[in-house]
């Protein structure tokens, strides 16, 4: 698939001439700009920017590589309102009736503006939405959408609807809005992990919104390149990969392109003062120092998946929540658990009143299976799986031969210097 810049998506879509009203505001919104920002890598199923003239443009993608930064910056240029699922509850007719509370900059109707392709809408956070409006409010949603869209089909070959989502996520969105039963056009384009001139890119375009005036990284930007790419050359050795191999495999790209460890990178190369010591540091030690790193990307996905499940439960229950509500205990036993269809009961550490305990094996039933961990019910990486498969026997689970064998033959492909998740 080949790639195609974020401005040719800017392009394809049409600045919209009705807007959310201000007591919308909990509803639609229009994105503030992030900053700072750098636009990552778009892949679409087809060879031109015609392919996304369609009524649905799906954008999938790995946690935490930039969908909803992406989301924001469409909407701000534009002022392409976005539906934030998770912070706004959704259920059948909900987009409809968001569309007619519109305001209009002239006197065109919101509902045959949109069929039209002139209101395009982001939707955004599809993983999360299952969370705050449950499966069935999701369902349901979704489902009024291919209808809603059913009902008026002179425009067809104009994006409507921006929808966001972890892989897994839209290929359920795929399936409950029966694309192909309804005729509905659609094209999928991939957010990329940033590669390795966006990867530098975001690293100073973090550097220079930390760094203060007669900071080393402003004096000595030819310094600042130089330690960039002692860095990559480290993680590189980390991932037990041949000299310039980095970004063209694909664990390389998921470990060294994943924007929120580049954003620390840029964060902590404003702030250092000697670029010539830390480089060696990085470089004496064979890659050693850069697999801190590599485990920075693993506990931050895994933080930030427990946040999301936390801040949700916190909100349907009354007592306060132990620590070990879906900490990374918890996670990498329930995936453990779910790769060899077992029952999802965790590390046995949660305490919760019962009501409350079936609250949080709900939520644990309907988010896991859209982890970034997982890829079709398998690990996606043999890092991941060795990690969750190791903690699940140390809490007294069992793995199936078969799959201790492929993980061990995985492990054995990478370099000395690779050590389990502490």
């Amino acid at each position: 698939m080949p790639e195609t810049a974020l401005s040719v998506l800017v392009r394809v879509l049409n600045r919209p001439v009705h807007f959310p009203k201000s007591d919308q505001a909990g509803c639609l919104v229009v994105g503030e700009a992030p900053t700072p920002f750098v636009a990552p890598r778009l892949e679409i199923e087809e060879s031109d920017a015609s392919a996304l003239e369609k009524e649905i443009v799906f954008i999938e993608a790995s946690a935490a590589i930039g969908k909803s930064t992406l989301a924001r910056q469409l909407s701000a240029t534009l002022k392409v309102p976005i539906l934030d699922l998770a912070e706004v509850a959704v259920s059948a007719g909900s987009l409809r009736a968001m569309l007619a509370g519109l305001e209009a900059a002239d006197k065109s109707d919101p509902l045959d503006a949109f069929h039209e392709g002139k209101i395009p809408l982001i939707v955004d956070a599809i993983d999360e939405g299952r969370l705050l409006s449950g499966e069935t409010g999701i369902e349901q949603f979704l489902a009024s959408i291919a209808e809603f869209l059913q009902s008026d089909r002179r425009v067809t070959s104009r994006p409507k609807l921006v929808l966001l989502g972890r892989f897994e996520s839209i290929e359920l969105a795929r399936q409950q809005l029966k694309l192909a039963v309804h005729g509905i056009t659609h094209v999928t384009a991939n957010v990329e992990f940033f590669d390795k001139e966006g990867a530098r890119q975001l690293i100073h375009a973090y550097a220079a919104s930390a760094a203060r005036p007669g900071s080393h990284y402003l004096q000595h930007p030819e310094q600042a390149q130089d330690f960039i790419t002692v860095y990559f050359d480290a993680i590189e050795a980390a991932l037990g990969l041949p000299a310039g191999e980095l970004w063209q495999n694909e664990r390389g790209k998921v470990f060294a392109g994943y924007a929120p460890v580049l954003a620390a990178v840029g964060s902590i190369l404003a702030v250092i003062d000697n670029f010539a010591n830390v480089a060696r540091n990085l470089s004496a030690n064979g890659g050693r120092e850069a697999w801190g790193m590599v485990e920075a990307v693993l506990y931050e996905i895994l933080g930030r998946e427990q946040d999301k499940l936390r801040d949700r439960l916190s909100d349907q229950c009354e007592s306060a929540l132990p620590n070990a509500v879906y900490d990374v205990e918890e996670q990498l036993s329930l995936l453990a658990q779910y790769i060899e269809s077992k029952p999802l009961e965790g590390a046995g550490r949660v305490r919760l009143p019962p009501a409350e305990m079936e609250k949080y094996r709900e939520m644990v039933r309907t988010y896991l299976p859209h982890h970034p961990f997982l890829r079709r019910h398998e690990f996606g990486d043999a890092v991941l799986g060795a990690g969750a498969v190791s903690r699940a026997v140390y809490h007294g689970g069992t793995i199936s031969r078969d799959r201790l064998i492929s993980l061990s033959r995985q492990w054995r492909q990478s370099a000395p210097t690779r050590r389990p998740l502490r």
